[in-house]
């Protein structure tokens, strides 16, 4: 598992808590940080794309700071 997939067209099929996280509908289904640094900034009571760092048009996110 990676911290996040910035560098990749899309996540890791394999992060089950990244596959977890996003069927719950913490981040968009083409979220590209890693699923501990989803959960951690979840269960820490964080908007996950609140402080990421992906490039919106990549992730898809609609989220606005």
């Amino acid at each position: 598992m990676k911290v996040h997939y910035f560098e990749q067209e899309k996540a890791d099929e394999d992060d089950g808590i990244l596959n977890m996280a996003k069927a719950q509908g913490y981040v968009p289904c083409t979220c590209l940080l890693g699923g501990n640094t989803v959960m951690g900034l979840v269960l820490s009571g964080h908007n996950p794309c609140s402080g990421c760092k992906c490039d919106r048009a990549k992730c898809k996110s609609d989220f606005k700071s």
